[in-house]
């Protein structure tokens, strides 16, 4: 797995990361938010899954974030 990119915002990190994926047979992007508490324990995770013409960045841009 591969970091595009960690920027600060909103008490915590979005990250953008890049993985191989054996089942589509291409690389792969995806996004995460951790906030602050993630640095020190479990914290609840929210999918949000795109359609198939959506990237990494539906989430951040349909929030406005």
């Amino acid at each position: 797995m591969k970091t595009l990119s960690e920027n600060k915002c909103f008490g915590g990190t979005q990250g953008v990361y890049r993985h191989s994926s054996k089942a589509c047979q291409c690389d792969m992007t995806f996004a995460v938010f951790l906030p602050e508490e993630a640095v020190s324990g479990p914290v609840p995770v929210l999918w949000y899954l795109s359609g198939l013409t959506c990237t990494h960045e539906n989430a951040m841009v349909k929030a406005g974030a």
